[in-house]
């Protein structure tokens, strides 16, 4: 099929094919299957598959609340310009009720790039400063949406800004033909920071420098990075755009092809080009404030009017440079024949509560509501809202539903294309996030949070010589009445806090062990576990 002349009406009999979802597996027998009690796994290759050659593009914003779009409600700020990913939405299905599972950052990839459940995590020690519940590579026996591809004759690509991805023993370019690691976001050691640490004065005051440990030599080290990616481009997203640009010029007639474009921007530190701070602030001074606090600690108003405004422009910044990307894809005839896709891992608290950045205490939906933008050939549901509740494990099933294409039993997620389509009115009853030891729960109507592992909780600090146990207490919040989250009511609905926290434990004992895994394989017979093909 010529998929430049690729019609509405092929696109809805193709994804027709595929099942209305893959439904919750069985965890337990799922990955004990692949279990060896012996130090390793088996990696059990994807079957070979024909789909509808639809090519596959997804680019990720790190840190991108949805509230930075028209398309989601009223902007958190007024004046905030999105100009690229509004127009991209006006063509794309807005999926309004999309949430992470685990967080943060290396968590949720976990799940993004093989459409299974990570919750409940586990702690495994780690080669860096990052040291979190579910923060580590891939399992061995995990199968990645591009190893799926890979049977089904793509070529692919990843293009990330995100040095979490590559540190250590990280293996998520499993599956890719090629990949390339776009250096010197924020804390990756690609400039060299001196021993005796950078002059930071420029970015932070001394005041709130000694607020966090550990402040100045993260800022030391992003300095030195800044020194030499500014050699190649205004922003690191500027860079990894360019580069994705390049691979599409290359690639494009490669058809299938999957691109997967990652940009770390606008995480933190918020420090976007001048021409983009501009537009939110007059006369902006020094020092520039570029990192927010991750502890609720008091700031002036001057303080976190610079700390937002400074996300202002970092949001700016990372839509333009999405937007040159969009241009590309549109001036290549790309949206007829591909799936293009725009989604958030997380957001950031920008004072709600005193509150900035992310972290446990922060399982809100300023955090864990995210945007998910799905754009099909012959835009045949654009500017459609689907208000049925999904989340991150879903879109793995979703995207290979719309290739013509089934999912590996290892996927937990669920095909939620039925919900754009009509044939099903209802997402998933309650979803949930973990932060570490903390976990939330959410419906439509309220947003519950508590320690979900006490005993690990009070363990992992105790583990740190000098950090005190932080206390938690149980979180609850009315949607109906307080849609931002800002007043909690825990104490007001205490049977509505037991039957939020009874859906919290049920959905982690459903787990019953199948979230755990191996980082080492052992030999197979069978020479097709180790090889891919075209």
């Amino acid at each position: 099929m010529d998929k430049r002349n690729f019609s509405r009406r092929d696109f809805l009999k193709t994804t027709a094919i595929t099942a209305a979802g893959s439904g919750v597996a069985n965890l337990r027998a799922d990955s004990e299957a692949a279990l060896s009690d012996q130090g390793g796994s088996v990696w059990i290759r994807p079957p070979k598959q024909q789909g509808n050659d639809l090519n596959l593009i997804v680019i990720v914003s790190d840190t991108f609340r949805r509230d930075n779009l028209t398309c989601y409600g009223p902007k958190w700020r007024g004046d905030l310009a999105t100009p690229n990913l509004d127009r991209f939405a006006e063509k794309a299905t807005i999926f309004t009720n999309a949430f992470a599972e685990g967080l943060p950052t290396l968590v949720l990839r976990r799940s993004l790039y093989t459409g299974r459940r990570v919750v409940p995590t586990y702690y495994f020690p780690q080669f860096e400063g990052v040291q979190l519940a579910g923060w580590h590579p891939l399992y061995h026996e995990d199968v990645t949406l591009s190893e799926t591809l890979a049977e089904s004759g793509y070529i692919s690509s990843l293009i990330s800004t995100i040095f979490h991805q590559f540190n250590a023993d990280r293996n998520f370019h499993r599956g890719f033909d090629s990949f390339q690691w776009i250096r010197g976001f924020e804390a990756d050691a690609f400039g060299n920071s001196p021993h005796g640490l950078l002059d930071v004065s420029d970015l932070v005051d001394a005041n709130y420098l000694a607020t966090s440990r550990g402040m100045h030599s993260y800022l030391s080290q992003y300095k030195a990075n800044r020194n030499l990616w500014q050699q190649r481009g205004e922003s690191v997203g500027q860079i990894a755009s360019q580069a994705a640009i390049s691979w599409l010029n290359e690639n494009f007639t490669q058809k299938p092809f999957y691109l997967h474009v990652e940009l770390f921007d606008p995480h933190e530190p918020w420090d976007p080009p001048r021409r983009f701070l501009d537009k939110y602030i007059k006369n902006p001074t020094e020092p520039r404030h570029v990192q927010p606090p991750y502890e609720t600690i008091p700031l002036t108003r001057e303080i976190q009017d610079r700390l937002r405004a400074n996300y202002a422009g970092s949001v700016n910044c990372a839509d333009f440079w999405i937007g040159n990307l969009l241009n590309v894809i549109e001036e290549l005839g790309l949206f007829e024949n591909s799936v293009v896709v725009f989604l958030s891992d997380h957001g950031t608290m920008l004072g709600e509560r005193q509150q900035f950045a992310k972290g446990p205490d922060k399982l809100r939906g300023q955090v864990t509501h995210v945007p998910l933008l799905i754009r099909v050939p012959e835009n045949p549901y654009a500017g459609k809202k689907v208000d049925g509740i999904v989340q991150i494990p879903d879109v793995v099933p979703t995207l290979l539903h719309l290739l013509g294409l089934q999912p590996v039993p290892r996927v937990t997620g669920r095909n939620q294309w039925s919900l754009v389509t009509g044939e099903a009115r209802s997402g998933h009853e309650y979803v949930v996030q973990t932060y570490g030891w903390v976990g939330a729960v959410r419906n439509l109507e309220w947003s519950y949070s508590e320690i979900w592992n006490p005993a690990a909780h009070e363990q992992a600090f105790h583990a740190f010589p000098g950090a005190p146990l932080s206390p938690y207490r149980p979180q609850l919040y009315n949607l109906g009445e307080d849609p931002k989250e800002l007043n909690d009511v825990a104490d007001k609905y205490p049977g509505v806090c037991r039957k939020m926290s009874g859906h919290l434990k049920e959905y982690i004992d459903s787990a019953n062990g199948g979230t755990f895994g191996h980082f080492s394989g052992k030999p197979s017979l069978d020479p097709s576990h180790g090889l891919y093909s075209k």
